[in-house]
């Protein structure tokens, strides 16, 4: 990659691989069972529960997808990658939430699959994962290249005009 433009298609490729992979990390590896069981309720318990499951979330992603751009020899920016782990934080944390969800199972008729809930694999996290990875992962890809090719261009702008 070269230190002005930024190979776009190999960030897009490292930033989506290591936030799929950052995403199965941080809402199953590292979720407390507390933050899982609580997160939905509508209460302070929960607000603090989805507010910590979002935050250990978001910087699990963070330091995946860090790992990835160190393999792959990818040049992201502190502030890209910050901009898209802020991103994929806030975006899990309303799909968490499960108000969305559920007015999205109402619209399309699934709520029967939604309800679905009883415990293990069920409708209702299986729309979850869905939403992840259909919105909250490629959302925050796209944040971390905008951000990078922003970055990149600002640069090589001050290094044509001899601004450090």
């Amino acid at each position: 990659m070269d230190d002005l433009r930024p190979d776009r298609t190999a960030i897009t490729t490292v930033t989506a691989l290591g936030s799929l992979l950052g995403h199965h990390g941080g809402d199953y590896l590292v979720q407390p069972d507390w933050c899982a069981r609580h997160k939905q309720q509508r209460t302070r318990t929960g607000r603090t529960a989805l507010a910590v499951h979002a935050a250990t979330y978001a910087l699990t992603q963070a330091v995946t997808k860090s790992v990835f751009y160190q393999v792959a020899g990818a040049r992201v920016p502190v502030i890209a990658q910050l901009a898209g782990a802020v991103a994929e934080g806030v975006l899990h944390a309303v799909i968490d939430d499960g108000s969305l969800l559920a007015r999205f199972a109402d619209m399309t008729g699934k709520r029967g699959f939604h309800d679905r809930a009883a415990g293990g694999v069920n409708g209702r996290m299986l729309l979850d994962q869905a939403a992840h990875h259909q919105l909250q992962i490629p959302a925050g890809t796209a944040v971390t290249v905008a951000v990078t090719l922003a970055v990149t261009a600002r640069r090589a702008r001050n290094n044509r005009r001899g601004v450090r």
